[in-house]
């Protein structure tokens, strides 16, 4: 047997023995021998393989698989670029604190640095956005190979899942040729592993967080020992289901109302609010709302109008066990790894709830009334909420970037409340989002979860199409694709770029039309589409492609990016006029 062939049957055998299920492999030729033994890994039904033309799907894949396991996923690549295309998934595993682990093919060192073809600067190619870097040495025929590579994965394995700060890693493995088996099959020492399957060093490392009743978390702050009764909680991006009970336990208790994101998964916290960023859009109703404490869970962001209110706040308790702790307003008073259980006393402003709550409920009936009388117009808003209100029970909806996360969080934040939300918010971009859906979906139902839903905008689905390339034998998730397609960057209509004074310039670089037919390039693909331009008939779509299964996409074809823009307009109107009428 061949020193790479060696190695790479190894590396896999402790990978899986460390608890990784699957691997992505992108095609090429210095990563043969990890190909083929991952391809006899998946053979032996322990281990799944998924394949991907495009490195940069390839890496969202594996994303989203870590993300819904939390076990690393492996993603395979060749070297030269096709390593680099992998960073922006890094980036995001980075932000997030998702395992990831990056397994990068390479040429040996006395090919590095001399014009080899296909070989660059790899071993240190992602930075600092990794939480561990290995550049492994080139196999040889000495003993001592085999604890050398099953010790380096553990490790690898066991820094993707720190307790801490999980993440991704970067193993850099150079590969001498020949690359693929040879007629003989034995080795200069055997390359068992630990007795019964144990990993080679197992990560008994134990951390453990205990929440801390809010009075003493406060003590240090506050002159006297009375926490304050006008509190409000704001949950943005995290993982931790735990985190939403407590939210509600101590939120409920104290009579403060709940803003969260749609992947904060707070919408059934008893004080939720459904119209949040709206509520406090309105400059009045912010003014007469501002908290004598606050509490963000998470990465939180967003809203503008709720930030504004976070960076008002009289305290400020942040809730995140990451060192690089989430306070954009860097207004945060104390950070803690816990949400705060409720104080051993408190007081309860009752009137500080009722207003919310009334505010909520004048809101949602003005929402209710600007959108049905939009003209009878199909708008990204309306998209979120028939979206939102088709996602099956113990399912999955993804949402992508810009609008659509948005439009979910002011028009639908209450509606999804027996399934899970998730979204690329480390970095908020619009890359990636169909191949982390896909990966979501494939890790929820294999483990008995129900079918899953995505809601990304056209931008956002044409950046990452070449996600839906799969090869034909290899297994599909039920997910639905709903794309709003505005023909263009919707949002740029609202921000300072869509002023008049910007009009001649802003299509030809914000809106960014391209004209292209979804569903023809979908069915290119081998994958089924629907073209829809109305509420009822995106509804109807929707529930037809659940029911059929497998990867589906309904493209709601909405009204012009300026209508919308108006529709917007007339909708924060309306609930500015509700709130001032109360």
């Amino acid at each position: 047997m061949n020193a790479s062939t060696a190695q790479a049957i190894v590396m896999v055998d402790e990978l899986v023995r460390c608890g990784v299920t699957d691997a992505v492999v992108c095609p090429g030729s210095r990563s043969t021998p990890l190909a083929l033994a991952i391809a006899e890994a998946e053979k032996r039904g322990v281990l799944t393989l998924h394949v991907r033309l495009d490195e940069r799907t390839a890496g969202y894949l594996a994303v989203g698989l870590a993300k819904v396991t939390g076990i690393p996923a492996v993603v395979v690549t060749t070297s030269g670029t096709a390593a680099v295309n992998l960073h922006p998934a890094i980036v995001e595993a980075d932000q997030c604190g998702i395992p990831l682990i990056a397994l990068t093919a390479d040429r040996p060192p006395q090919l590095r640095g001399v014009g080899a073809n296909q070989t660059i600067r790899q071993p240190t190619v992602f930075g600092s956005d990794v939480r561990l870097a290995v550049d492994m040495a080139a196999a040889t025929d000495q003993p001592g190979q085999v604890r050398y590579w099953r010790s380096t994965v553990a490790r690898v394995v066991a820094a993707a899942t720190d307790a801490i700060r999980p993440g991704p890693v970067h193993v850099n493995a150079a590969f001498t040729e020949p690359l693929v088996p040879g007629e003989d099959q034995g080795w200069i020492e055997e390359l068992d592993g630990r007795p019964d399957g144990r990993p080679w060093t197992a990560d008994a490392r134990l951390v453990a967080g205990m929440s801390t009743p809010l009075d003493d978390v406060l003590a240090d702050l506050l002159d006297d020992e009375e926490v304050p009764t006008r509190g409000l909680v704001v949950i943005g991006d995290h993982d931790d289901q735990e985190a939403v009970e407590l939210v509600d336990e101590l939120a409920d208790t104290l009579g403060w109302p709940v803003i969260a994101e749609p992947s904060g998964n707070g919408a059934g916290c008893t004080t939720a609010l459904s119209h949040g960023p709206l509520l406090l859009a309105d400059a009045a109703f912010a003014d007469a709302h501002v908290p004598e404490i606050v509490i963000t869970v998470g990465r939180v962001g967003l809203n503008r109008s709720v930030l504004a209110l976070v960076a008002r706040a009289g305290l400020h308790v942040a809730v995140d066990a990451r060192p690089e702790w989430s306070d954009p307003t860097r207004t945060a008073d104390v950070v803690v790894a816990t949400v705060p259980l409720p104080p051993t006393e408190g007081e309860v402003d009752e009137g500080w709830l009722a207003s919310w709550q009334r505010a909520d409920v004048l809101a949602a009936a003005a929402v209710e009334t600007a959108l049905f009388s939009a003209d009878g117009v199909l708008t990204g808003m309306h998209v979120a909420r028939v979206t939102a209100s088709a996602v099956p029970d113990g399912g999955l909806l993804f949402i992508g970037a810009s609008w659509p996360v948005r439009h979910v969080g002011s028009f639908a934040a209450n509606t999804v409340q027996d399934a899970v939300i998730l979204g690329n918010r480390g970095t908020s971009g619009i890359d990636g989002c169909v191949s982390t859906a896909w990966g979501a979906a494939a890790a929820l139902q294999r483990n008995g979860g129900a079918g899953a839903m995505a809601l990304v905008g056209d931008h956002t689905f044409l950046y990452d199409s070449n996600g839906l390339l799969a090869p034909a034998e290899e297994e599909r998730p039920d997910l639905v694709i709903v794309v709003s397609d505005n023909d263009g960057g919707g949002i740029f209509s609202s921000l300072e770029q869509g002023a008049e004074r910007h009009a001649e310039h802003f299509e030809r670089v914000f809106g960014v039309p391209l004209g292209i037919d979804i569903p023809a390039l979908c069915k290119s693909m081998g994958i089924p589409a629907t073209l829809v331009t109305s509420a009822s008939a995106l509804a109807e779509a929707i529930d037809d492609a659940v029911g059929t299964g497998g990867v589906r996409v309904v493209v709601a074809q909405t009204c012009s990016r300026e209508h919308e823009a108006a529709v917007l307009v007339n909708v924060q109107r309306a609930v500015s006029e509700a709130l001032g009428s109360a």
